[in-house]
């Protein structure tokens, strides 16, 4: 039986934030597995990803591409439409049985996950993971990992102002921003 977690999120691009609650929570709850899969379209934002979905499947896996444990999963992607958690976490548990799933949170999302589409059904099918982003947090069932506020917004803007974000998202993935001239 392997321990894997399944992050999901837009991707647009994915950066520093992302990796750093990825690998913390996976080290901490020693997961043998992370797939991190990108949302074709997130059910809470109106507007859906500014990169095409070919573009932020490339930049995903330019990041992980270095971290043996970390996968891309492009279940949402395939299936099109708007992404729902729980549909992808009843196919992934089909296709793996005997594994044991967790979901892979920034602590941002605990007001709204009751407001997912099946949040019970998807604590049976995967336990939440939070990661503590902010200092002093006093939330019961977070996992301390390093401050680090790093949005993909925040990322977008700069790039637009050809301000460097070396800072905040992997050259590799900076080189495939100016070569694909995104954003």
């Amino acid at each position: 039986m392997k321990k894997i977690g399944f992050f999901g999120g837009s991707f647009d691009p994915l950066h520093f934030g992302h990796l750093n609650l990825a690998i913390s929570l996976s080290e901490y709850h020693h997961l043998d597995q992370v797939l991190f899969c990108p949302v074709c379209r997130s059910p809470f934002k109106e507007e859906g990803p500014i990169a095409s979905a070919e573009h932020r499947l490339a930049m995903t896996q330019l990041a992980i591409q270095e971290l043996p444990r970390f996968r891309l999963c492009k279940l949402e992607i395939e299936r099109g439409g708007v992404s729902y958690t729980v549909d992808t976490l009843r196919d992934l548990r089909k296709a793996h049985p005997h594994d044991e799933f967790f979901l892979l949170l920034a602590e941002d999302s605990i007001e709204s996950f009751s407001r997912w589409k099946d949040s019970e059904e998807i604590v049976r099918l995967a336990k939440p993971l939070f990661g503590a982003r902010q200092k002093g947090s006093g939330h019961a069932g977070l996992t301390p990992i390093p401050v680090m506020e790093i949005s993909s917004t925040e990322v977008r803007r700069r790039l637009k102002k050809n301000l460097p974000c070396q800072h905040l998202v992997p050259g590799i993935i900076l080189d495939y921003i100016r070569q694909h001239r995104l954003y």
